[in-house]
């Protein structure tokens, strides 16, 4: 007996260790692009978080006030530099990979100078010419870019500001992959199919769920002192008109930076139509300048971290399991059991404190990763329907939309199976293809003559 509780002792101290050992630590700073006290002190801290061969520190966006990296020969250009060196230099002289992605304001605020200046950027950290430093995606184009960090953990990183970018933003000078918005989606989902049994952190700059300004909520002081948002010392008491600012903001004078906006909406919806159904994806932005986890009734988490080095107002709602406005950032663990713990920190008495705590377990879906049936796939030919749905709509739906073809896209039709390592000697897949409506493939035999 005492052998046999030794034995079981020994087993679940081992699955205590295996679940809380940490795999990979990534370090999410928001917005820290101006160099003030509480960014400094914040950066300095947080080297203390830091677990030698684990970490990475990614930084969300608006890695530079005001309005980006100062172009070549500019008055801005030294400035601008080293606001960048103040973020990456704790971390890459202990040999930490850092990365940058874009943000509103590293576009030049959204203005026409956008697409140069965020290709300065990127020239800029290139030219340092250190393998751990990096923008992604780099260069101005919106290329997702991939960091596999072990066999179940990557990130997935999009340039969320290309997508809300009003000027123009074709890219001559690059030889991106991406050209379209469809081509990033077709990219996304390339990258999901081939991440499918990982957990994946997708960052962008933009949340796609927040309890801030930019996603329709202001405080009392927005209402009575609105010119503190163009300068946080004009406390001049404008109560009636003060009131105004809110109520453009989110009506005429919308801006696609806040979540309103139909075109921010458009690409939350876009991102969330890839990535719905996936059970073990965390969404992580900046772009508000405070602290936040979310999740909604659809059970997506958003991580939103960006108080690198400002706070401005949250306001509570239902989808809140954690909010602060205080200066801080946030730590994702991945644990040997595969599950992910969300730590926030806060900035306070030159230190930084832990405040709020979340695991997200891994969750196996063997329904996700869709295998071919085997008894389809033992046969020469299947029946299927194409859209079966097409055909279920309600009387007055198909009185006012018509027919179109309803009955033949619901019609069982018979279709050959192709056995792709047999076929014509055997096909190699060089590369997906279509659009938004169509899916296809190209491939290749040993000849190396093409089909699709």
């Amino acid at each position: 007996m005492r052998i046999f509780l030794l034995t079981l002792s020994f087993f679940v101290s081992c699955q205590a260790i295996a679940q809380f050992e940490v795999k990979h630590r990534i370090i999410f700073i928001g917005d820290a692009g101006e160099m003030n006290p509480y960014q400094r002190g914040l950066l300095a801290a947080a080297d203390t978080l830091v677990i030698a061969d684990r970490t990475n520190v990614i930084y969300l966006g608006d890695n530079i006030y005001p309005d980006g990296m100062g172009l070549p020969g500019s008055a801005e250009e030294l400035e601008t530099q080293q606001i960048l060196r103040s973020q990456y230099e704790p971390f890459i002289s202990k040999n930490i990979p850092t990365y940058f992605i874009p943000g509103n304001h590293d576009w030049d605020k959204s203005r026409e100078l956008g697409l140069q200046k965020i290709q300065a950027q990127g020239k800029f950290l290139e030219s340092q010419q250190n393998p751990l430093l990096k923008l992604i995606p780099a260069n101005g184009c919106p290329d997702p870019v991939e960091i596999s960090l072990s066999d179940s953990l990557s990130i997935i990183a999009i340039d969320s500001e290309w997508w809300l970018f009003p000027h123009d933003k074709t890219n001559h000078a690059q030889d991106c992959d991406c050209l379209t918005e469809e081509d990033v989606l077709e990219s996304l989902e390339d990258l999901l199919s081939k991440n499918r049994n990982k957990t994946v952190y997708l960052i962008s700059h933009h949340p796609f769920q927040t309890d801030g300004v930019h996603g329709g909520n202001y405080s009392i002081k927005d209402h009575l002192f609105p010119l503190t948002n163009i300068n946080p010392d004009l406390y001049i008491p404008l109560p009636v008109l003060g009131s105004l600012y809110p109520l453009l903001r989110s009506t005429v004078l919308q801006s696609p930076e806040d979540l309103i906006h139909p075109e921010y909406q458009r690409l939350r919806d876009k991102i969330y139509g890839v990535f719905d159904g996936f059970p073990n994806l965390v969404y992580v932005g900046g772009h508000e300048h405070g602290l936040q986890l979310l999740k909604d009734k659809e059970d997506r988490v958003q991580v939103v971290s960006g108080s690198g080095a400002k706070s401005t107002f949250l306001r509570k709602s239902e989808n809140s399991l954690f909010q602060d406005k205080s200066q801080g950032l946030v730590v994702m663990d991945m644990l040997g059991d595969r599950s992910t713990r969300i730590s926030y920190y806060i900035y306070e008495n030159a230190s930084l404190a832990k405040a709020f705590e979340y695991v997200w377990p891994y969750r196996a879906d063997d329904g996700y990763d869709q295998q071919v049936d085997s008894d389809v796939a033992a046969l020469d030919s299947a029946v299927i329907r194409a859209n079966p749905d097409f055909d279920r709509v309600k009387p007055l739906h198909r009185k006012l939309f018509g027919e179109n073809y309803r009955k033949e896209w619901a019609a069982e039709t018979k279709v050959p199976v192709i056995r792709l390592s047999q076929f014509e000697g055997g096909l190699t897949l060089l590369k997906k293809g279509g659009g938004m409506q169509t899916v296809s493939l190209r491939l290749a035999d040993s000849t190396g003559r093409e089909w699709v």
